[in-house]
């Protein structure tokens, strides 16, 4: 494989470049291959499998240097909806909210299922609501171990006496 002066300028310049570290494999990949070395040599050089120096020789003989520099991957593979597509239905619900409906989780969550079609988990859609920056803004109304009124009542009502300051 031989590569033009231009090509093999902008291969080094980017080697050498530590805003592109994370791609330096594949560029590695190209600079020994134009070198002459095999594909086995170049795979026990930079530790990587064989089908990795042919799936990025491809990649750059068919597109060129430019698309090794990018980076495809992503986590949202099994998603029942884009990102888009979640951003939207939040802002609907977001503007029934504001008409003065009470929206609670519940509600939203069944909106979410009847909208994909099928039964989801509670932890998908609190990970859904979480990664569109919503969070729970009503307080509960009281804490669940608050005491009762006779004991709120008897802690309030104490007589003090001026020189101790002792509560009778």
């Amino acid at each position: 494989m031989k590569l033009s002066n231009k090509d093999e300028q902008q291969l080094k310049k980017f080697l050498k470049d530590s805003s592109v570290s994370k791609f330096h494999k594949r560029l590695q990949i190209i600079l020994f291959r134009s070198k002459g070395m095999t594909y086995k040599e170049i795979s026990e050089l930079l530790d990587c499998n064989i089908s990795t120096i042919q799936r990025t020789l491809a990649k750059f003989k068919e597109h060129g240097l430019d698309v090794l520099l990018q980076e495809k991957r992503s986590s949202r593979h099994h998603a029942y909806l884009s990102f888009e597509e979640e951003a939207a239905f939040l802002k609907n619900q977001l503007e029934r909210a504001l008409t003065g409906e009470y929206v609670t989780i519940a509600t939203l969550y069944q909106a979410y299922q009847k909208l994909v079609g099928q039964t989801t988990t509670r932890v998908g859609f609190y990970s859904l609501l979480a990664r569109h920056g919503w969070r729970k803004v009503t307080p509960r109304p009281e804490h669940p171990k608050k005491a009762d009124v006779n004991t709120i009542l008897a802690s309030k009502n104490k007589i003090y006496i001026q020189e101790d300051k002792k509560a009778l």
